[in-house]
């Protein structure tokens, strides 16, 4: 069964995002990246790409560079 959203697009399955976002981050390791940056580039809500990243950071899988606004850059 597909489950979608209330815009008839499918939804991720868990984890999947948080592949997304390290998989852009990677691609791109000298940059940091705001959660509306990569909200755009990868096409869903800003603030799930937030909570994705405060995830991260609590990891240390990603360092938080910037406090307000939040920005990102992933931990070498």
């Amino acid at each position: 069964m597909t489950i979608r959203d209330r815009n008839r697009r499918s939804r991720l399955a868990d984890g999947q995002l948080t592949a997304l976002v390290l998989d852009h981050m990677r691609t791109w390791p000298h940059l940091d990246f705001s959660p509306y940056e990569l909200g755009t580039v990868l096409g869903h809500s800003h603030g799930t790409i937030r909570r994705t990243l405060l995830r991260l950071a609590e990891a240390g899988t990603v360092t938080r560079t910037r406090q307000r606004p939040a920005r990102f850059r992933i931990t070498a």
